[in-house]
């Protein structure tokens, strides 16, 4: 039987502040089986995450294999049919990871600006105006520092063990784990 996960499948802020500049450096595809990004694997490990929902459609095994061979590759973990790949960031993307989470977004170099506006328009965000305010030094509109918990996968997936021994029990059939470090 196979190990079956429950995700908290939360949008967070890093779909729109981080993941632009590393799709600048890897140039991501799939976007309709993307679900999330993540700045951390474990609490503060600061390794940069992105959840897909796997699929066998052999360009997207393409894709994969192009993910897994960049420099900045350092792993996989598999929950269930969604699948984390997990990067090192290199020194400008530790330092904007640093900005983003004291919530220092008008602090943002110019190029990672850039690739914010650039990769909403590519994938057809409604909330330009808004982002590019936020942005702006000039403007006073902000936005809060995002929530951690939400930005660290292993915050955001239990692993669900089914109990075999009774299944029409009262008692709940799952019992809830936090999942840490799966995966290399």
């Amino acid at each position: 039987m196979k190990d079956r996960y429950k995700i908290n499948m939360v949008k967070n802020k890093s779909l729109t502040y981080i993941l632009p500049l590393f799709d600048k450096h890897i140039g991501l595809d799939f976007g309709q089986f993307l679900l999330n990004s993540y700045v951390s694997f474990d609490e503060n490990d600061q390794t940069f995450c992105i959840m897909y929902k796997w699929s066998s459609n052999p360009e997207f095994l393409k894709y994969e294999g192009k993910l897994m061979s960049h420099p900045l590759y350092i792993g996989h973990a598999d929950f269930g049919e969604k699948v984390i790949y997990k990067f090192e960031l290199t020194h400008v993307m530790k330092l904007a990871r640093k900005l983003f989470i004291e919530g220092k977004y008008k602090e943002f170099s110019e190029s990672h600006k850039e690739a914010i506006g650039e990769y909403m328009k590519k994938m057809g965000y409604n909330n330009v105006s808004r982002i590019r305010k936020i942005l702006d030094k000039n403007n006073s509109l902000k936005s809060d520092a995002p929530d951690m918990d939400l930005e660290t996968v292993s915050k955001n997936i239990e692993k669900l063990i089914i109990q075999r021994d009774s299944p029409f029990s009262d008692e709940s059939p799952f019992e809830k784990k936090e999942v840490k470090g799966f995966g290399n």
